[in-house]
């Protein structure tokens, strides 16, 4: 009965460790769905009050080297999904590189259970731990470059009311909280990147706040939209002729962008064209030909005692004996 224990306490163990890392992984890839669709932490938290992440969570972020270049990817793509919380960065790596952890230590566990399978394993958890290394930065840069997307959209709406307003007498600062209560009817994404802007131009300046907004965006337009106002504030020249000018050339670049979308969407539906409708209608069309030509040929080619032969064969009529020798 002891040996028995011993033999089978592994296996137990195994099972219970791999159990936890699939719990693990289950709230792992919960945490991160939450970061990237923006509804985890408080952006309203300054990050003077906020506290800091735990050692373990620190560590875990570092755990698994990365470049710099990606590190500032994921930085600018967190800024354009519109995720504001002070630990976020560090929080998602930690998450990433959790989900990574456990995929790769699962496979020892999964080895002592199946142990004839040791390639099918391995490699099973190595793509697994490379899919999840990857999928969190494709989801959140999906994300920001949608949300950039329809910001960047709403822009010249915003542009006309600030003209509007400039052509009725405000000056820029008095100017924005008007447009911070029209925007929801814009885009609420714009409103909430707007109310940040009125709070930063309260502070420093209304060219540093749309300096920032164009640094979290990195959108050519806005920085566009940055350079002109802050030109403006330090020359003082007439704002609104230039915002109307910026206005239709925001303008003219998303038409110009939409047309060589519609223009390559020809060149987009050529290969289902050719992979899905070709077949059947090089189908339909070359199959009656052939038909026609082999009937055509066996007319021509076999002579008329063996044509009547074979059609008496397949209407199983008995065939006459062949004519007695002299």
């Amino acid at each position: 009965m002891s040996s028995l224990l011993v033999q089978e306490f592994p296996v137990f163990l195994a099972s219970a460790l791999l159990a936890g890392m699939v719990l693990l992984l289950a709230l792992g890839l919960w945490n991160c769905r939450r970061i990237i669709q923006g509804d985890w932490g408080d952006d309203t938290i300054s990050p003077f009050e906020a506290r800091p992440l735990p050692q373990w969570l620190q560590l875990l972020s570092l755990s698994v080297p990365q470049m710099q270049v990606e590190l500032r990817r994921m930085k600018r793509d967190i800024s354009r999904a519109g995720i504001y919380a002070p630990d976020a960065f560090e929080r998602l790596l930690a998450v990433r590189n959790g989900l990574v952890w456990c995929c790769l230590l699962s496979i020892p566990l999964t080895l002592v259970l199946l142990p004839g399978s040791a390639f099918a394993v391995i490699s099973l958890g190595v793509i697994l731990a490379a899919i999840f290394y990857g999928i969190p930065g494709l989801f959140l840069n999906a994300r920001g470059r949608v949300r950039a997307g329809g910001i960047l959209n709403a822009v010249p709406e915003i542009l006309d009311i600030l003209s509007m307003c400039l052509s009725g007498g405000m000056t820029l600062d008095q100017a924005l909280p008007r447009i911070v209560e029209f925007s929801p009817n814009v885009s609420t994404d714009l409103t909430r990147e707007l109310q940040l802007v009125v709070r930063q131009a309260r502070v420093s300046s209304a060219g540093v706040a749309f300096q920032q907004l164009a640094d979290r965006m990195d959108e050519v337009e806005l920085r566009s939209l940055a350079a002109t106002v802050q030109h403006t504030e330090r020359l003082g020249t007439d704002m609104k002729k230039a915002i109307d000018n910026l206005s239709q050339s925001i303008r003219s670049g998303l038409r110009s962008e939409a047309e060589a979308r519609a223009n390559s969407l020809s060149l987009k539906l050529l290969f289902p064209i050719i992979l899905c409708v070709s077949p059947p209608v090089f189908f339909v069309l070359i199959v009656p030909p052939v038909i026609r030509l082999r009937d055509h040929f066996r007319e021509q080619l076999i002579p008329t005692g063996t044509q009547d032969l074979m059609r008496r064969g397949s209407q199983g009529e008995p065939s006459s004996p062949p004519p007695a020798a002299p």
